[in-house]
Parts: C-alpha cells; sequence; structure tokens
C-alpha cells in the first residue's frame, strides 16, 4: 500500500511556520534552509520542493501584509479628503500590525529586511506613505510618519510588551498615532 502523501499547501505551511520560528530566534540571514529542513525533519530537497529559496519564504511569510496594505490604501484613497483618507490608513495600518504581531516581532528591526522585502511590498509601503503625509508634505508632516512608522512597528514587534493583549495594545496605538499624526498641525 502507498504511503499518504501530504497535500502541498500543508507541507508550505509546516515550512513557514518553521521559518517564522527560526527567522525569530536566529533572523533571516542566521537561517538557512538545512536548517529549516533539520527542524522539520526532512531532507533539504524536500524544503526545496515547497520553496526555491530562503527569500521565497520570507516573500510569502509578508505577502499577508502586503494584501492587507494593498486593501487599506484601497479603502482609504475611496474617500472625498485628506484628512479622512489619512485616518483611515492609521486605524488600517494600527489593526494591521496587531493582526501580524507575531511576523513583525520577525522582521522588524532585521538587518536583511532591505534586501528580502519584495518590490510590491516596498512600493505599497511607499503609496501608504505618500497618503499619510499628505499632499506636498512638510518636513514635520514626513518626520510625523517616520515616527508613526517606526513606533507602531517597534511596538508591535517588543518582546517586552508581549503581555499587552491586542484590544489594549490596539486602543493605545490609535490614541498615540492620533496624537503623532496631528503634532504638528497643532504647533502651526
Amino acid at each position: 500500500m502507498a504511503k499518504p502523501v501530504s497535500p502541498r499547501g500543508l507541507a508550505r505551511g509546516r515550512v513557514l511556520d518553521c521559518a517564522v520560528a527560526l527567522f525569530a530566534e536566529c533572523g533571516v540571514h542566521g537561517t538557512s534552509l538545512k536548517m529549516i529542513a533539520q527542524r522539520l525533519g526532512v531532507s533539504k530537497a524536500a524544503v526545496y520542493y515547497q520553496f526555491s529559496s530562503k527569500e521565497e519564504i520570507a516573500t510569502e511569510m509578508l505577502r499577508p501584509i502586503l494584501e492587507d496594505i494593498t486593501r487599506i490604501i484601497k479603502i482609504a484613497e475611496a474617500l472625498p479628503d485628506w484628512e479622512a483618507r489619512r485616518a483611515v490608513a492609521c486605524s488600517g495600518l494600527v489593526e494591521m500590525a496587531i493582526r501580524h504581531r507575531q511576523l513583525a516581532a520577525v522582521f522588524v528591526g532585521d538587518p536583511a529586511m532591505p534586501q528580502i522585502a519584495p518590490v510590491e511590498l516596498r512600493t505599497v509601503t511607499d503609496q501608504l506613505r505618500t497618503l499619510l503625509e499628505g499632499p506636498d508634505p512638510d518636513p514635520p508632516s514626513r518626520i510625523a510618519v517616520a515616527v508613526f512608522f517606526a513606533g507602531m512597528g517597534n511596538a508591535v514587534a517588543d518582546p517586552l510588551l508581549a503581555d499587552v493583549d491586542d484590544d489594549e495594545l490596539h486602543r493605545t496605538l490609535l490614541d498615540l498615532s492620533s496624537r503623532i499624526m496631528r503634532a504638528h498641525n497643532d504647533d502651526g
């Protein structure tokens, strides 16, 4: 009798789950396909059957984030004025960051990110930055967006905040993002 074979989707999921754990422990550069195979108890060829490279694994991990950012942009751009677009984009980003908290813990601050992030992710992130900065952004607007991105990313990834539940983190990040994004407008 033939040995049952698990569906490719299940095997891909196992590789991704294992890679997330190893990337969190060793970083992207510090993780090899051989390490993933060893942790899974399979051959390196079995991992290659699912993914051609470590970069492809990372890209697949980041795909849900890419899809979420694309959706946030579409929703925000459908609104009539810039303030409403920015408010929806901020709220959507906070929700997305919390939803992908485990991935943020893996990728935020990893020096390999600029090399492995798919071009599409960089493109939508740039679109989002433009949406948040608004028309003709001045330096304070650009700085506020940079602080918002960095602060939110670091907060959801910070292991010292792992005990903070998602609802409280969500409320606090929304409040802080609102303050950050409008702080420079209140000065003028």
